[in-house]
């Protein structure tokens, strides 16, 4: 089977689609029923550099794709022809069509689909809605759809009306490769370590980071020791204005020595302060996976976590959970952590590694072929 790969973005790609890529691509690349792999997405991500060279997968770039542009270049159009691929698979919710060619596409980001719009810039919430419409119309008019999570699939068959067996679930995996190695972010301080609290992901409103801010506000009046918080996330240029909304109510409350914004942080600095935290908390508004849930439990993370979709279904058992945008809750659940003794605490770390360990990027390979498959014999 030839897999025609089409990463259409309009030039940016998160951190976690690129791990995806980097993880998928070169296992797919071995698969017994995968002959060749044509990758395509924007010139300037060079996808090429992160993975070498590949013998039977060929990297391409074209131009950036835009919301609403969903016409097919000529230059995109001769190394498809030339390809000639049996099935494409497109990785995110965005419409494309090319000779009847069987296409599977996979959706990513939940946040438009669900509605969550509040606290968004005007310009983002419709960006938005055209998210959702595209996606919509994409994802009624493709072959399959992978769904990541079993929030997803039953959010597009009750919500969508999508057929159920058209949707397959496919969870992402986690890397395996033991990796220890770490690098202490140069701007945490020292004395930081073992002491902070610690979350991540984009800086924007769908990441709910007001109710760790508001928990640390309630915790400040009750802990005698000074309670320490990182954020790690990229701040895209139309979010600007929400990052500054968040240091201002950091200076105001008097927290600037005891909140550190860390902004984008490499994989051994993630890994540091995974395996040096106190606690790590995932306060997002709605998420299709929750790729870094999945990290933070690999290093053992004593995780608390906000009772959104999908979350539970990825923690399980090996997260405490706080009800949405309750911060007096979530400080009252911090707080009755850190009383757990190392053999309460070493209990949970364990439960979450084991959790962890039932991920699998192999697994991912073998049930996203299995559905490019489906879509191709059918």
């Amino acid at each position: 089977m030839r897999v025609a790969i089409i990463n259409l973005t309009g030039g940016g790609m998160s951190g976690g689609y690129k791990k995806y890529l980097c993880n998928v691509i070169p296992k797919m690349a071995v698969h017994p029923e995968v002959e060749a792999i044509l990758c395509v997405s924007s010139i300037a991500l060079n996808v090429e550099g992160w993975l070498g060279s590949i013998p039977n997968v060929e990297f391409i770039g074209c131009q950036p794709m835009g919301l609403i542009n969903h016409s097919i270049n000529s230059e995109l159009k001769l190394y498809l022809e030339k390809f000639s691929p049996d099935v494409i698979f497109i990785p995110v919710e965005r419409y494309f069509h090319f000779n009847k060619i069987p296409i599977v596409c996979m959706v990513q980001n939940m946040e438009p689909l669900a509605g969550v719009n509040e606290d968004n810039p005007a310009y983002e919430r419709v960006k938005n809605w055209f998210r959702a419409y595209y996606a919509k119309r994409a994802i009624k008019e493709t072959d399959r759809v992978i769904a990541v999570s079993k929030f997803v699939k039953e959010f597009l068959v009750k919500k969508w009306n999508i057929p159920e067996g058209k949707v397959g679930l496919v969870y992402h995996g986690i890397d395996d490769s033991n990796n220890s190695h770490t690098i202490k972010p140069p701007k945490i301080p020292a004395d930081w370590e073992g002491k902070f609290l610690f979350t991540a992901g984009s800086i924007r409103p769908a990441r709910g980071l007001e109710d760790v801010l508001w928990a640390m506000h309630y915790l400040s009046s009750e802990e005698k020791e000074s309670v320490r918080l990182v954020i790690a996330g990229d701040v895209s240029p139309n979010m600007a204005g929400y990052q500054k909304k968040l240091k201002r109510w950091i200076k105001k409350q008097g927290f600037s020595n005891r909140i550190f914004l860390a902004g984008n942080l490499g994989e051994d600095e993630m890994r540091w302060c995974y395996n040096n935290c106190r606690l790590f908390i995932m306060s997002s508004r709605v998420e299709s996976f929750g790729q870094i849930a999945l990290e933070a439990m690999s290093q053992k993370c004593i995780c608390i976590s906000a009772d959104n979709p999908c979350l539970p279904e990825i923690f399980k058992d090996a997260a405490i959970y706080y009800p949405p945008k309750d911060s007096q809750f979530l400080a009252k659940t911090i707080k009755s952590v850190f009383s757990w003794d190392s053999c309460q605490r070493e209990k949970m770390a364990e439960r979450a590694k084991n959790r962890a360990s039932e991920f699998s990027w192999d697994i991912c390979v073998k049930k996203t072929v299995e559905e490019l498959i489906k879509a191709y014999k059918n």
